[in-house]
C-alpha cells in the first residue's frame, strides 16, 4: 500500500511539474479529451474601427472564409490552435451576417524516398503538425465540432482542401532562405513543369480515391459542402485537357455517389477570365459545369485591368468594375452561376499586387510593405458595390477570416499586411455590407 501511495504522489508531483512547465513556455498539449490550457485559447487586442461606407442590400448567397490553416501555432508564437476558437469564430461569422462559412481541410503527397514530381511512387496523407508546424488535417471529431458550432448558428459548412505536392515545411524550418514564397513558386513551377498522361491518369486516382473517403466524413459529420478543387500546389494539365477534364467528370460523380451535399468545383481566375492559365487551354474544360457550386478566388484587381486604368487610388473602383462585369458577361455566355472568392490585402497597393507570404517575417521585402488597412477597406467597398447587377454572380465568399485576433507585434507574423480581414477596418465594411437590410 505504501508503495502504491508513492507512486501516486511522484505522479502527481510529475504532473504538476509538466503543466507548470508548459504554462511558463506556452507549450499546448497535443489535443485530445482533455481540456485545452487556458493559454492555449489567445487572448489579444480587439480593435474597433469606424468606417464610411453606404452600403445595399446584397441579393447574392453571403460566406466566409476562414484563414488556409487548420491547427497549431499557425501565427508562430507557439501557441494559437484553431479547434480553440471554433465557437468564439463562429460567433464572429454570424455577427457579420454570413450565411455560410468555409475551413481549409489538408492533404499531402507523401513520397516513397526523395521527391521526384514525375515519380508515380507517392500516396495521399493527412497533413500532419510536424511537417511545417502550422498545418494538419482535421480530426473527425473537429469536423463533428465544426458542423455542429455553424448550424447552431444557422450556417452551412463548408470544406475546402489545400493539397502540397512541394514541401513547404524544409523552407519555414529551415530558417535559411528568407524567402519561402519564392522558393516554393520554383519548386511549384518545376512540379507543374511537364504531366505525362500516365502521372495524369495515376493522380486522378489517387485523388478520387482519398476524395471519396472525405466524402464519407464529410457526410458522416454533417458538412454542406463540398469542395473537390485542391488548392495552394493544385496540378495543371497543359496539352492533357480533354483527358483531365473527362477524369475531373468521373471523380465529381463518384463523390456525389457517397456525399449528399453540395459539391463545389473551382475554376482558375486566368482560365475562366483569358481562356487559359499559362499554357493550359481552359477553354477546354466544362467539368465545373457538373458541381453545384462553381467559384473563382479573386486576391487582386487582375493584370490587365492595370494596365487599362493604372494603379492610382482613384481608378480602383473603376477597374473594379470593369473586372467584375466581364466575370458576370463570360458566366452569362457560359450559362454559369458563379461564386466569387475576394480577399483583398491590407499593404500599400495590395489590392493590384496581392497577397503576400506574411509568414516570411525574414524576409526583407515582406518586411518593407507598409500596412494600409484603408486599402483593404476601398478594396472590399468597391468589390460589394460592383456586385449590383451582376445576376451572374450569385454567391459571395468574403476571406480570410483568421481563427483569434493577433495582430503584429502581438505575434512574430506580418498579419496586419495580409489578406485577412479579422480586427481590422475591413471586418466592419464585410459587416454593413452583409447585414444591410
Amino acid at each position: 500500500m505504501k508503495k502504491i501511495l508513492i507512486a501516486i504522489i511522484a505522479l502527481v508531483v510529475v504532473l504538476i511539474a509538466g503543466v507548470t512547465i508548459m504554462a511558463i513556455f506556452k507549450l499546448c498539449p497535443p489535443q485530445g479529451p482533455w481540456p485545452t490550457p487556458p493559454w492555449c485559447q489567445a487572448d489579444f487586442t480587439v480593435y474597433q474601427y469606424e468606417v464610411d461606407v453606404k452600403p445595399s442590400p446584397l441579393t447574392q448567397i453571403k460566406a466566409v472564409n476562414m484563414y488556409d490553416t487548420w491547427g497549431r501555432n499557425y501565427n508562430m508564437n507557439m501557441f494559437e490552435t484553431t479547434w480553440s476558437n471554433i465557437d468564439s469564430s463562429f460567433d464572429r461569422v454570424q455577427k457579420l451576417g454570413a450565411q455560410e462559412v468555409y475551413v481549409h481541410d489538408f492533404d499531402r503527397a507523401v513520397y516513397n524516398g526523395e521527391f521526384d514530381y514525375k515519380s508515380l511512387d507517392y500516396k495521399f496523407a493527412d497533413e500532419i503538425f510536424g511537417n511545417d508546424m502550422r498545418d494538419e488535417s482535421i480530426s473527425e471529431s473537429d469536423l463533428k465540432r465544426l458542423a455542429e458550432a455553424a448550424h447552431s448558428r444557422g450556417l452551412k459548412l463548408g470544406i475546402k482542401r489545400n493539397l502540397a505536392f512541394v514541401d513547404i515545411g524544409k523552407f519555414i524550418l529551415s530558417g535559411i532562405s528568407g524567402d519561402i514564397s519564392a522558393d516554393v513558386a520554383k519548386d511549384y513551377q518545376e512540379f507543374n513543369s511537364s504531366h505525362s498522361e500516365e502521372w495524369i491518369r495515376d493522380y486522378f486516382s489517387k485523388w478520387q480515391g482519398r476524395l471519396v473517403e472525405k466524402a464519407k466524413l464529410y457526410q458522416s459529420a454533417g458538412v454542406d459542402i463540398m469542395s473537390v478543387s485542391p488548392t495552394f500546389q493544385d496540378p495543371t494539365f497543359a496539352g492533357q485537357e480533354e483527358l483531365a477534364n473527362q477524369l475531373w467528370r468521373d471523380l465529381i460523380v463518384a463523390v456525389k455517389q457517397e456525399f449528399k451535399g453540395q459539391i463545389m468545383a473551382e475554376v482558375n481566375v486566368y482560365g475562366f477570365n483569358d481562356g487559359n492559365n499559362g499554357q493550359e487551354d481552359w477553354s477546354k474544360y466544362d467539368y465545373y459545369k457538373t458541381a453545384d457550386i462553381t467559384e473563382i478566388r479573386v486576391y487582386k484587381i487582375l493584370e490587365k485591368y492595370r494596365e487599362r486604368f493604372g494603379d492610382k487610388p482613384e481608378v480602383v473602383a473603376e477597374a473594379m468594375e470593369a473586372m467584375l462585369a466581364d466575370f458576370n458577361n463570360k458566366a452569362q455566355a457560359s450559362d454559369l452561376k458563379l461564386s466569387i472568392f475576394f480577399a483583398p490585402s491590407s499593404y500599400e497597393q495590395g489590392t493590384f499586387a496581392g497577397p503576400v507570404e506574411y509568414l516570411d517575417v525574414n524576409n526583407p521585402t515582406i518586411k518593407s510593405l507598409k500596412k494600409d488597412y484603408q486599402e483593404q477597406v476601398s478594396a472590399f467597398d468597391y468589390f460589394f458595390k460592383s456586385l449590383s447587377g451582376k445576376n451572374q454572380i450569385v454567391r459571395v465568399n468574403a476571406g480570410n477570416f483568421a481563427w483569434d485576433d493577433a495582430l503584429d507585434p502581438e505575434v512574430p507574423a506580418l498579419v496586419s499586411i495580409s489578406a485577412g480581414f479579422r480586427n481590422k477596418p475591413a471586418e466592419q465594411v464585410v459587416s454593413a455590407w452583409y447585414n444591410a437590410k
